[in-house]
């Protein structure tokens, strides 16, 4: 599966939002499931769905290596995070859930390749893409404030 990556909304024509029937009207097998984060996950080729138990609705949706959709038509796995946004002042690092976030980009979510070292955001250093995630942008609301 592949297609754009829109933040805070949709990957190809998968939504959040989008009810677990429809989800899985449309989902290609193989693919596999569990139940974990309050939810069930959806695990095909290179994406992630995760459904909310109470909702039944698509929350979230995570690209793994592989993946060839891109955001802003340009950036995907394998990019680096200052290729998405240039300023290192923009990028608030999540040290717990090991990933990055843009203040100018709510609703995307970035962690780095397997190998890579996490560091705060500067310019001398390399930050390649490893998997992307999209959310609802309120989840993220009090990282960027």
């Amino acid at each position: 599966m592949n297609g754009n990556i829109v933040k805070g909304e949709r990957v190809g024509s998968f939504f959040l939002g989008m009810s677990e029937e429809d989800l899985l009207k449309d989902l290609v097998q193989p693919f596999r499931i569990e139940n974990r984060h309050g939810g069930t996950v959806y695990e095909a080729k290179h994406v992630s769905f995760f459904i909310d138990d109470k909702t039944k609705k698509v929350n979230q949706i995570c690209m793994f290596e592989g993946f060839q959709g891109k955001f802003l038509t340009h950036y995907g796995i394998g990019n680096d995070l200052l290729d998405v946004d240039p300023d290192p002042k923009n990028w608030y690092v999540d040290w717990e859930e090991c990933c990055y976030s843009s203040v100018k980009h709510r609703g995307i979510i970035f962690g780095l390749e397997e190998d890579a070292t996490m560091y705060e955001v500067e310019t001398a250093k390399k930050f390649p893409i490893g998997w992307i995630c999209i959310a609802d942008p309120s989840m993220y609301e009090n990282e960027e404030e």
